[in-house]
């Protein structure tokens, strides 16, 4: 096969796979209320994502998974958030949890959780409580607790951060432990206002081995020493692991700012101005200046997220792992692109009167699940603006995650 015809290949997978996300997004959105009630996405839902391939957007081609690049990652996942944020929030958590499994870990393990063709992968880097015991040939868990395993109540495996310690307790690393969720206990504790159908509840373990052969060094992966062996060829497992783990969340943000401007418009026609002379909020200037900013905003947000993709994608198919300030302005376009699609979010919310109350109303669920998505700490904005501007200065950074 040809360069060209590779090239073409891929270009026709990812058109197909994002159509195929595009095809949910009215079911999606009439499901709203049910994901919400239900704190969960229904399994029929869930059965039927897998089935279209779209919880296998990371998975090695061996395992007959999809491999796709970072820029198509965010393509398929913001086309489910059009639909509903709590479902592209699970797809996309699950997704990039899959590819840490694909990057991190050594083939044999791949093999263990990709093997049968159908493997949902939950995740959480940093425990709120941990002990653990060095033991011959791995680890024991003997308590850990975990907050926000979004996904974890579709997924067959979990990847929990741990510290590693010798043999005298001594911490020496921070590690990612993977572990079947048959071992793992998933604590109903998800009651919120925002992404309530993720089920992004607390996970905990007691007394659990776990090989060495399913433990990663984070510290290891931070500079891009990953145990999974594959080619320079395959591009996708040699992509920077922060940028890939801060950018990818944008998915759900993206696609629910697109969603909120749809509805927006949908809307607009039989809408007035209460309490002014306008008859028609369409005719009025005021709307057209706040409609125009917030579609720029979606657009610059999109910009910033898209030459993202395309430097990891580039970075990991030199061979070359991403140089530090070029992972650290990725954060920043994380940041900053989070804070647009809010920004034009709220815009629209302030502009659809007191309607947008009721809880019929699509553009209030993503007010609400938008708000908790642009909450996640690796994307706030000021954290992440900090980060880049520390470094332009010439000034040591503000995290380890870069």
């Amino acid at each position: 096969m040809t360069n060209e015809n590779s090239v073409k290949d891929r270009t026709n997978e990812a058109e197909e796979l994002v159509k195929r996300a595009a095809e949910f997004v009215p079911q999606l959105r009439a499901q709203g209320k049910e994901i919400d009630d239900l704190r969960r996405i229904p399994e029929g839902t869930i059965e039927a994502l897998n089935d279209a391939g779209l919880f296998n957007l990371t998975i090695p081609k061996i395992f007959g998974g999809h491999q796709v690049n970072i820029r198509t990652f965010i393509n398929v996942n913001s086309e489910i958030a059009r639909g509903n944020g709590s479902a592209s929030w699970v797809t996309t958590l699950t997704n990039v949890c899959n590819w840490l499994v694909a990057t991190l870990f050594p083939k044999d393990v791949q093999q263990e959780v990709f093997g049968d063709g159908n493997a949902r992968t939950c995740g959480v880097l940093e425990p709120r409580k941990c002990e653990v015991r060095r033991v011959d040939g791995g680890y024991v868990i003997e308590y850990g607790f975990w907050g926000f395993g979004s996904g974890s109540l579709h997924a067959q495996w979990a990847g929990l951060g741990i510290p590693i310690v010798d043999e005298n307790g001594n911490i020496i690393d921070n590690g990612l432990a993977l572990i079947p969720m048959k071992d793992v206990e998933i604590k109903d504790d998800w009651y919120t206002t925002g992404l309530r159908g993720s089920g992004s509840n607390s996970l905990e373990v007691r007394n659990i081995f776990v090989p060495d052969r399913r433990v990663a060094s984070l510290s290891k992966a931070m500079n891009g020493e990953y145990q999974s062996g594959h080619s320079k060829e395959e591009a996708l497992y040699h992509s920077a692991i922060v940028p890939v783990l801060a950018l990818v969340l944008l998915s759900p943000p993206l696609g629910m700012a697109r969603a909120a401007l749809e509805i927006f418009l949908e809307k607009l026609p039989n809408r007035k101005i209460q309490y002014t002379w306008h008859n028609s909020q369409a005719e009025a200037t005021v709307t057209h200046l706040k409609v125009a900013e917030a579609a720029m905003k979606i657009d610059s947000a999109l910009l910033h997220v898209y030459r993202a993709a395309d430097d990891i994608d580039r970075w990991a198919a030199s061979g070359e792992y991403m140089d530090f300030h070029n992972r650290a302005r990725v954060r920043m376009d994380s940041g900053y692109a989070v804070r647009l699609c809010w920004e034009a979010i709220d815009i629209l919310a302030s502009e659809s009167g007191g309607s947008l109350i009721a809880e019929n109303n699509l553009l209030s669920q993503i007010i609400r699940d938008a708000r908790g998505a642009t909450n996640h700490g690796v994307i706030v904005p000021s954290t992440n603006l900090e980060l880049y501007g520390r470094i332009l200065c010439g000034q040591e950074p503000n995290t380890v995650l870069v």
